[in-house]
């Protein structure tokens, strides 16, 4: 998560390219160039060589090149020590480079460098990752892992029983994988509950979300950890964001286009939202009707769902901007009015 831009008049622009054993390191407006190894030390080594070149940590902007797991280890130490840091696409140094074929760690820096300078006013300051959090993200993922390697054990029990020639060591291996792969999904979880459990912010958003209903046990887990740490969610924004939300297209006067959700997006938000819609589609008296209102209009089920879910999009941000459990019998503001017209 990052900060909004801060207004500071920087003097020292750093530019970090991250590789998995070393980080290469490019001081403005000085022009001088250093490597440090991808470790605790070389993290301690850096900041020296910082302190060495009279850097001021108050008045100095580090671009880290976003390397998920080789970065997020220096981001965190850098900014223990009072940094100033954003994460950078390395693709944002197009901006200041011209068209090249040059490629190497030093260049890369190099152009990180610049382009903090340039763009210091736009850039926003990141913060320490959230080990929490991050550690959510290690098991959840290894989870859904686990569960592909599952689904295709079974696949691959299922297709023997078609062979011409079956074979009683594979189907026992393939039954062993399912039963320890089984074992392993339940110890992940019970992990996962007990780290949200144990942490009182995640277990605050955690049991508001579980109010809502259909929101099961998966979703919120991904929830806090796509969401937590802000502390407002736009509704639109989130449904843009993974694809559900509607966009026009039209431009001018001769592209005339349907109006649709681009259908991009995270494929596991994507996957759980549309399982929050199918649940609440088939046990919910409000959707229900919903649903059966714009059936006998002849709305394909896609764009039901579709709407369906932006609807629920918008109730678990108010839930969590609110801080306030879902309410069955709530009417909005605007529900009201509508009402009394």
């Amino acid at each position: 998560m990052s900060n909004s831009t801060k207004k500071v008049d920087y003097s020292d622009f750093v530019g970090i390219d991250v590789a998995k054993k070393t980080i290469d390191c490019w001081l403005r407006p000085e022009g001088t160039y250093n490597q440090h190894p991808n470790s605790p030390d070389g993290f301690e080594a850096l900041d020296r060589w910082l302190g060495r070149q009279s850097c001021d940590p108050a008045r100095t902007l580090i671009c880290i090149e976003s390397t998920g797991i080789y970065s997020d280890r220096l981001l965190a130490d850098l900014v223990g020590r009072g940094w100033n840091c954003a994460l950078v696409k390395t693709t944002a140094t197009q901006k200041v480079a011209p068209e090249h074929h040059r490629k190497d760690d030093r260049f890369d820096a190099r152009m990180l460098a610049e382009y903090g300078q340039r763009y210091s006013d736009r850039i926003s300051l990141a913060e320490a990752p959230n080990r929490v959090i991050k550690q959510l993200k290690q098991l959840y993922a290894e989870r859904q892992r686990l569960i592909k390697a599952r689904s295709a054990s079974q696949n691959r029990s299922q297709q023997a029983d078609h062979t011409l020639v079956p074979s009683d060591l594979l189907t026992g291996q393939w039954h062993q994988q399912k039963q320890l792969c089984n074992e392993q999904i339940q110890q992940l979880e019970s992990h996962i509950q007990q780290l949200i459990d144990g942490h009182e912010g995640l277990s605050s958003y955690y049991q508001l979300l579980r109010t809502i209903p259909g929101v099961g046990q998966v979703t919120g887990w991904l929830w806090l950890i796509l969401f937590y740490g802000q502390q407002k969610l736009n509704h639109k924004q989130v449904a843009s964001r993974f694809g559900f939300a509607p966009h026009r297209h039209v431009s001018g006067s001769s592209v005339r286009g349907r109006t649709r959700s681009s259908g991009h997006g995270q494929s596991q938000m994507r996957s759980r939202e549309t399982m929050v819609a199918r649940s609440v589609s088939y046990h919910h008296e409000r959707f229900i009707r919903y649903k059966e209102r714009k059936t006998e209009e002849d709305k394909p089920w896609p764009i039901i769902r579709n709407n369906i879910i932006n609807k629920m999009i918008k109730i678990m941000c108010a839930i969590w901007n609110s801080g306030e459990p879902y309410q069955q019998d709530y009417r909005s503001r605007y529900d009201r009015q509508k009402k009394v017209a």
